[in-house]
């Protein structure tokens, strides 16, 4: 490389840079640098070109560097003096920089000032001038000072202070605004700048400030010259002139007004405190101020001669520039004789070298200005500019012209290029006009050298303007040149996109990131992925799928794309994306925005919006647009009307503004009530179906009830069934000439009586006759019926003409838009009115003459004769609970209610079956007193009849009305008063009530409370009280407003506390659930409490789950308190599980008893066992084991098993806690009284002799007893001293007792043991053989269950079997998916934490046998077949440990000697050296018995490394607990390891462990569902909601798609019981949508639902579900189901709905088949 001092000979615009990667390396270097690659690459292939065409003999590098400095110097176009032409570049603007830059763009915040070479920096508001910083705080100041007004007034108010004084004082107050920079600048001031160290350091731009202290800092005031610049900051305006701050110290400035009228751009009333003026001296400072004008005044340009050192030389003083020498890519002159600066070619704007040779002689003295101040190696470098604009501080305003000639995106098809530097090629295009290229900016497949020559010609764009050089920048890259937009703003809204990638999907349907025409970036909001909602839309947008878009809006170069179908695939003349564009009658899409006040908001394309009437949302009446639209939906629209001045579109839905000469012929034409027409189906609303005549496309509607005859519900699902385009035959009733529509009626009565031309249009067709006319209900009231015909003809229907029954309520008889024949009896010609009846001329609604087909009573010929009053023969058909249903005649039915059946309460034989002393076939004489409806189940007294085989007519047996001659008076709640009895029948029984009737018309209810004085009645309340069941009641009170009479049938009511004894049995009513009490009411204000021991029967359950709020139970009072007036009750049943303990009377030393913790003492723990006897555990005798910080372990109200120890008297209960005396015997001593022959002990050998052992046994007080050597063992021993030694632990069994002597004969013979544990054992096998086939069993049913659901998720069509498996979940007791929770729970039964397995560090020894044991039996049963099952026999391992726990090393390895492979006896060996801290030992142990367990079991292997790591957990450091994991994991299942690890941090709570290891688990076991099931419900419990939606989506993306259904369900799952139930039901919506065929997620989805008690929405799924395509078993399951629902929330009417629905189903089935 050469050395730093020597020159190229090459031309240095041969270094083609781009802008701001300037290099430190001399132009030489790099070029040598530039050629030696060029001969790697091209293997010294041949010579280069030089673009400028000089040339030279090549040479080795190293010889080239040796040329003498005189030839290098002779070169053309070459610096001297080593002084390289300055550009502007980010590498050389480093912080410290002074620079000249002009104002390009004024913002909010901060200033953008135009540099030179296309640069601009960026001046914040904060560093503009010290005034306008002071502004600004004094603004927050204010602002924060307001903010405490507020609050003190505030106070003020809560303390009754005067408001009027206070609101007065605010008002004076002046209150600061904040800055506006463009009411203190304009685009083309200049300013001089200092670059600054960015604030933001990752962000790319040059920061600078202009506050005058700053720039004009180098200044001494030698400096303070005439004709020198300084940069300033308005301090105040005055009349005269303005004051300025200067920056320096001690030092103002004053500007007069007739210096500012002289200045271009300035004046004087725009002028504020703040802003920042750049001036030039004109007197030099001689006082404390100075003299000073506006540089655009300067008319005389004098330069600079004298400074005081180099640092005051500054940017913006004039200067006179030697000129040094003459190069191609600019000048090099000499600045004060002594700095050396440079002007480059853009600032001379001469580009051919001899002209810059002839236009500027070496030696000469030219004028320019400084643009810039560069540090470069320690001395500072100057950039002059010699432009006419410059030089005079003019605003540039030639940059509108040549914008406005050739704005940015304009293509010049020719451009000469006329010059280059370093950095830029500079063409000529027009007669004058020059541009710069940045060598970046040029063809890439070009060579600069080669192609780009000066005075060729290139095709170019223009991309900008540099403002301080008055250059149009352009772009030579034929990418650039031939893109259709050169930037994302240039894009017309509405443009279609073709071909967008499709960069990145945002989570949680957030939106996608695209990339757009292959260059820019465009984002797609959620709600215009597509048309419909996507809940996954990973799933249809894949990263790097191309799709089709179309430009929605811009926000600046942010592009917003919509990949809506109705949007996209639309043509383009139907795009609106300006208000410009829009005309009337314009069709166009748009997208509802959101809803207003009596309409929608719409939006286009270009953030254009309109606004949606209701009334033009559709030819039928809109009452809420919200019913109608959806938010985000895509809808076409026509312009209605456009608003210029407000710049407002009215838009609406509607087919058509104004009907068409066709249409306006044919609406003409019509003749309401006699016009019969053929429409077809267009549309169908919420209430009613768009229809269109054949022919004239004129639209009309149908309102459902208009459909048919037929009632609400017939005409519901009539709607609902009607397929798009279906024809139909109607009736004109109504012209709408205002809304372009006709109204259409569809039913067969109206057509028919139309036919007939017996409708009435006008009022001059009604005529008072008989004639029956037919007609509509309009609408209903209390006073009559408005019945409607054609026309809007409408009378009126008194009451009295109606009904026969003056106090029928009309609402609920009578419904809008039902069938109605009635007569005009009335007209008043004067207000054009008229009264109609529903009756004949006989006064009774009009019966049809249809004979009657075989009557009983064979008087009767006709249906007519059939009428209240007439008593008639009827034959029983069928006994119901609260009916009999009977036969008249073949077409004829008829029902006797209940209460119509027996005159007194002693004809009822059978209180619980009243009705079965009637019998089926028996014939009985009846009275006509009315006429049911079946289908609402309502008694009706008169009603007129549709078809002859929907009349049920009502019957009654009583004596008193077959003989009476009167119509039969129906019961009404004015006729029943207060305290008067009654007979009532049960009809049903619900949420604490019992539903009865009185009448066929009146019902009653009776609460629990009142129903009976006998308690027992509630243990089985269906059976003791079943349908039909007659109860004589009181009435209590009428309630007028619900139609109902409350009523008792208790005689004892409780009414005060005093009516309450002793030991009685009261119903009860819960209030309350507390932990340790349960609150009920016996009666009216009469409360008692059942303590916690009083209310459960088993101790182990708990209140919150027996007993809920607002249930009855039974309550049995013990004790009663007058003087605190409370009452003591129990709720237990007759057969409890735990016994109840009242007094310590109650208790024997050695009973096993439950109880709950009272307190927490230093002493122990306190419990209550009953609801006044307490006891103590003693801290001793809280565990085996001895724990450190034992009150953690006890909580209030917690439930534990205890051993009473001690209970001679009240006060001085004892407990002990201990399991192995808890499961075993009291440890205390026993006496020689308390021995019984064939007891078992352990003891110590205390002597051994020729004849027997003497044996201190143990447990007892010092008793020895012998054994003779003949027992010892099943043969005789003959050296007993040799075998036995003192203290030797022996097993004896008690073989014979001498009280008298207090001797003691004992054995030790393996067969007085085995023979016992034989026993044992076997009974032990029978009874586990006979579990494992129970579990077998039940395991094999979960199999095929499981297998059933497996092979749904492979065939969804198979929809028969999955709902065969939710028939099963659902008749039982427990939801589908809390046995699939459970299925789930046994396969991931590693959760268990510390205990797994049965094992805890803190247990006893004994009770980790048993419970370990247990569970491994369990364990066993349910993985292995049937058969292998009931070959397996049971041992019993731990026989030896039942009597009493191993106490020392020697015991355990005896006990492991015989069982080495027991896991049980492992741990617990462990477990025995923690409690005696030998840590290490432990350690040893388990390492041991990893070694010794045979291979083959692997459970008992995995239980010692389970205990392992609960010992490195508790104990262990976490190096030596990963180091045991990872061993564990080579050895063990590793998913099955983890699992365990997980569990025990959780128990642990070692929570941000147990979540690495969880997402640990996610990445290598991501194909196992239950990892990130687990891995959820973790994060829910800790009620991270965030991180569980994070966890589904990574769970979505590593899981196969078969897993994705079942995970998704599980989540929801876990969403409803843990975490947000939206959320959850969101994801079932996504489930739904995706897998319509999968029954069983919508039978999981609403028993979830039904668990959030949150009716609407269960009724909202039951509906979706049924609309499915079902087969007949599933729609039975969801029918039957919903019902049960209903039913259980006492919603008749909805359970009638369902009744109906189900009905209509049934129906449909029958005709499809």
């Amino acid at each position: 490389m050469a050395e730093p001092t020597s020159k190229s000979v090459i031309s240095s615009s041969e270094v083609a840079f781009p802008r701001g990667g300037a290099t430190a390396l001399t132009p030489l270097e790099v070029k040598e640098i530039s050629n030696e690659a060029t001969k790697d690459v091209l293997f010294e292939a041949s010579k280069t070109a030089k673009r400028s065409g000089s040339s030279k003999s090549e040479q080795p590098a190293k010889k080239s560097r040796r040329a003498p400095k005189k030839k290098v110097a002779q070169e053309e176009g070459q610096e001297t003096n080593n002084v390289q032409i300055e550009n502007f570049n980010f590498k050389n603007l480093i912080p410290g920089t002074f620079v000249l830059g002009q104002i390009t763009n004024i913002g909010k915040l901060d200033i953008t000032l135009a540099i030179g070479d296309n640069l601009v920096g960026y001046i914040p508001i904060t560093s503009v001038s010290e005034e306008l910083t002071t502004q600004i705080e004094k603004y927050e100041q204010e602002s924060e000072e307001s903010e405490e007004d507020e609050e003190q007034e505030l106070a003020y108010d809560d303390q009754d202070k005067d408001t009027e004084i206070r609101t007065g004082t605010l008002k004076t107050k002046e209150t600061a605004e904040f800055p506006d920079l463009k009411s203190l600048f304009s685009v083309g001031e200049w300013l001089r700048a200092k670059v600054v160290t960015p604030s933001d350091n990752k962000k790319r731009r040059i920061q600078l400030t202009v506050e005058p202290e700053t720039v004009n800092e180098p200044l001494e005031d030698e400096d303070l010259t005439s004709g020198n610049v300084l940069q300033c900051s308005i301090k105040s305006v005055e009349d005269h002139g303005i004051i300025l701050n200067t920056g320096k110290e001690g030092l103002s400035g004053f500007i007069s007004n007739k210096e500012i009228k002289n200045a271009e751009g300035l004046e004087v009333e725009n002028l504020r405190p703040g802003k920042v003026i750049l001036a030039s001296i004109i007197t030099k400072a001689s006082t404390r101020s100075i003299t000073l004008r506006p540089v655009q005044t300067s008319s005389k340009k004098a330069a600079i001669t004298s400074i005081s050192s180099v640092d005051a030389i500054l940017p913006g003083i004039l200067v006179d520039a030697l000129v040094a020498d003459v190069t191609k890519n600019g000048l090099i002159v000499k600045v004060f004789g002594l700095v050396d600066a440079t002007i480059n070619l853009a600032q001379l704007q001469e580009f051919d070298l001899k002209a810059l040779q002839h236009k500027y002689t070496i030696g000469n003295t030219i004028k320019a200005r400084i643009m810039a101040v560069l540090l470069k190696a320690g001395s500072k470098k100057l950039i002059l500019s010699h432009l006419p604009h410059i030089i005079s501080y003019s605003s540039n305003a030639n940059s509108n012209d040549a914008l406005e000639a050739f704005p940015v995106g304009h293509i010049l098809e020719n451009t000469e290029i006329v010059g280059s530097d370093p950095n830029y090629l500079f063409v000529k295009f027009g007669s004058s006009l020059l541009g710069q290229v940045h060598n970046s900016k040029i063809d890439k497949e070009k060579t600069l050298e080669l192609d780009y020559n000066i005075g060729s010609k290139h095709k170019a764009r223009v991309v900008g303007y540099n403002n301080v050089d008055n250059l149009l920048v352009l772009s030579l890259d034929p990418k650039v040149v031939e893109s259709q937009y050169l930037h994302a703003s240039d894009i017309p809204n509405g443009t279609a996109l073709k071909s967008c990638e499709i960069l990145k999907v945002l989570p949680d349907a957030g939106g996608i990131i695209l990339k757009v025409l292959d260059e820019f970036e465009g984002f797609v909001p959620g709600s215009h992925m597509s048309d419909i909602k996507l809940v996954y839309p990973e799933r249809k947008f894949k990263v790097g799928a191309k799709v089709k878009g179309r430009l929605l809006s811009k926000n600046g170069n942010k592009l917003v794309v919509t990949l809506k179908k109705s949007l996209v695939n639309v043509e383009d003349d139907e795009i609106l994306a300006s208000f410009d564009k829009a005309t009337i009658g314009f069709k166009t899409p748009a997208t509802v925005e959101k809803f207003v006040h009596n309409g929608a908001i719409v939006s286009f394309f270009g953030n254009l919006k309109a606004y949606l009437p209701k009334n033009e949302i559709s030819e039928t009446f809109v009452n809420n647009a919200s019913d109608y639209l959806k938010l985000g939906q895509s809808v076409n629209v026509r312009i209605m009307d456009i608003k210029e001045q407000e710049k407002r579109l009215l838009v609406t839905l509607r087919q058509s503004t104004e009907l068409s000469s066709t249409q306006k012929s044919t609406i003409n034409d019509l003749q309401p009530g006699k016009s019969i027409v053929t429409a077809s189906v267009v549309d169908k609303t919420k209430d009613s179906i768009i229809v269109e005549l054949e022919e004239t496309n004129l639209r009309g509607v149908i309102f459902t009830g208009h459909l048919s005859d037929g009632n609400y519900e017939q005409n519901r699902a009539l709607a609902k069934r009607l397929p798009i385009s279906d024809k139909l035959e109607v009736l004109v009733l109504e012209k709408d000439l205002k809304a372009r529509t006709v109204i259409v009626s569809a039913k067969k009565s109206l057509i028919d009586a139309a036919k007939q031309d017996s409708i009435p249009a006008y009022f001059k067709d009604i005529k008072v006759d008989d004639k029956m006319l037919r007609g509509f209900v309009k609408s209903v009231t209390n006073k009559g019926l408005f019945v409607s015909f054609a026309g809007k003809l409408t009378g009126l229907v008194l009451a009295k003409y109606a009904t026969d029954n003056a106090n029928e309520d009309l609402l609920k008889k009578f419904y809008k838009y039902q069938s109605l024949a009635c007569r005009v009896i009335s007209v008043d010609e004067d207000n054009k009115r008229f009264l109609l009846s529903l009756k004949d001329t006989n006064g009774s609604n009009s019966l049809d003459t249809e004979a009657v087909v075989n009557p009983v009573d064979s008087s009767k010929k006709i249906i007519g004769e059939y009428t209240p009053g007439v008593i008639t023969k009827a034959i029983i058909k069928s006994v119901k609970g609260t009916q009999l249903n009977v036969q008249l005649a073949d077409n004829l039915q008829g029902r006797v209610d209940i209460s119509q059946c027996f005159n007194s309460w002693n004809e009822i034989k059978d209180k619980k079956q009243p009705l079965s002393q009637f019998h089926k076939g028996e014939v009985i004489d009846a009275k006509i007193i009315g006429f049911h409806d079946a289908k609402n189940h309502k008694f009706l007294p008169i009603t007129h009849r549709k078809s002859n085989k929907n009349i049920i007519l009502e019957l009654s047996l009583l004596e008193s009305e077959i003989k009476s001659s009167k119509d039969y008076q129906q019961l009404s709640l004015s006729n029943i008063a207060p305290s008067s009895q009654y007979i009532a029948y049960v009809n049903n029984i619900a949420k604490g009530y019992v539903w009865a009737s009185l009448s066929p018309n009146i019902r009653g209810r009776i609460s629990f409370m009142e129903l009976t004085d006998n308690v027992s009645i509630f243990d089985d309340l269906e059976n003791n009280l079943p349908i039909g069941s007659a109860i004589q009641a009181t009435v209590k009170e009428v309630d007028n407003e619900h139609h109902t009479v409350l009523l008792s049938a208790r005689t004892n009511v409780v009414s005060s506390f005093t009516d309450v004894k002793v030991g009685q049995k009261y119903p009860a009513r819960i209030l309350k659930v507390k932990d340790t009490y349960v609150l009920v009411e016996l009666g009216d204000n009469v409360v008692a409490s059942a303590f916690i021991t009083d209310a459960l029967d088993n101790y182990s359950d708990k209140l919150e789950n027996v007993f809920h709020a607002n249930e009855f139970a039974t309550a049995t009072v013990l004790e009663i308190d007058s003087d605190s007036k409370k009452i003591a009750v129990s709720l237990r049943s007759d057969k409890p599980v735990d016994k109840v303990i009242n007094t310590f009377e109650d208790l024997n030393r050695g009973d096993v008893v439950k109880g709950f913790v009272k307190n927490i003492a230093n002493n122990g723990v306190y419990v209550s066992l009953g609801r006044s006897v307490h006891a103590l555990v003693r801290v001793a005798d809280l565990s085996d084991s001895y724990l450190k910080d034992w009150k953690k372990y006890f909580k209030p109200h917690q439930q534990i098993l205890g051993k009473v120890s001690a209970c001679k008297e009240e006060g001085r209960v004892l407990l002990t806690l201990k399991e192995s005396e808890v499961s075993g015997e009291l440890n205390v001593l026993k006496r020689f009284e308390d021995l019984e022959v064939g007891q078992i002990f352990e003891g110590s050998v205390k002597r051994a002799t020729d004849f027997g052992v003497f044996i201190k046994l143990d447990g007892t007080l010092n008793i020895t007893g012998l054994c003779h050597h003949s027992q010892i063992a099943d043969n005789d021993v003959q050296n007993v001293t040799a075998l036995f030694g003192e203290g030797d632990r022996v097993k004896v069994k008690l073989l014979a007792i001498d009280q008298e002597k207090k001797q003691l004969s004992l054995g030790m013979k393996a067969s007085y043991f085995t023979t016992e544990t034989d026993v044992e054992n076997d009974d032990e096998d029978i009874e586990m053989n006979e579990a494992s086939e129970a579990d077998s069993e039940d395991s094999e049913d979960e199999e095929d269950e499981e297998q059933e659901d497996e092979d749904d998720v492979e065939n969804n069509d198979d929809d028969d079997e999955v709902m065969e498996d939710a028939f099963t979940n659902a008749a039982s007791d427990d939801d589908s998916e809390s046995e699939e929770e459970e299925a789930s729970e046994k396969k991931t039964s590693g959760l268990s934490g510390l205990s797994t397995n049965g094992f805890d560090w803190t247990a006893s020894i004994l009770d980790q046998a048993e419970d370990d044991e247990s569970s491994s039996d369990e364990e066993d049963f349910t993985q292995d077949k049937k058969k292998k099952k009931r070959s397996q026999a049971v041992v019993d391992k731990t026989a030896d440990l039942n009597t009493r726990a191993p106490q020392s090393v020697s015991d355990f390895e005896r006990l492991l000697v015989g069982n080495p492979s027991s896991s049980i006896l492992w741990m617990n060996y462990m477990s025995f050296q923690l409690q005696l801290s030998e840590i290490d030992k432990a350690r040893e142990i388990g390492e041991r018995a990893l070694k010794t367990i045979n291979y083959r079991e692997e459970q008992e292997k995995m239980n010692i490394w389970i205990a392992l790591l609960n010992l490195e957990n508790s104990f262990g450091s976490d190096e030596s607990l990963d180091e045991t994991f990872k061993r564990s994991t080579q050895y063990m299942d590793s998913l099955t390891m983890h699992q365990k690890l997980v569990s025990i941090y959780c128990m642990s709570e070692k929570f941000e462990k147990a979540e690495e290891l969880y997402k640990v688990m996610s990445k290598k076991f991501g194909k196992s569902v239950s990892v990130w099931v687990q891995y959820g419900s973790f994060l829910l419990d800790r009620q991270l909601q965030d991180e569980t939606h994070e966890v589904l989506a990574r769970a979505l993306q590593i899981l196969p798609k078969r897993d994705h259904i079942e995970v998704v369900r599980k989540f929801a799952q876990l969403e409803f019981s843990k975490g947000d139930a939206e959320q959850a039901r969101s994801l079932f919506e996504g489930l739904v949508a995706d897998a319509p065929k999968r029954i069983d997620l919508w039978n999981v989805y609403v028993d979830q639902e039904i668990k959030q008690d949150n009716k609407s929405k269960v009724e909202d799924i039951f509906e979706r579900v049924l609309s499915k395509k079902l087969s007949r078993k599933q729609a039975k399951f969801f029918f039957n189901k919903w019902l049960a629902y209903e039913e259980e929330k006492g919603d008749e009417q909805m359970a009638a709905r369902v009744k109906s629905r189900a009905a209509e189903y049934v129906q449909s089935q029958n005709k499809e088949a």
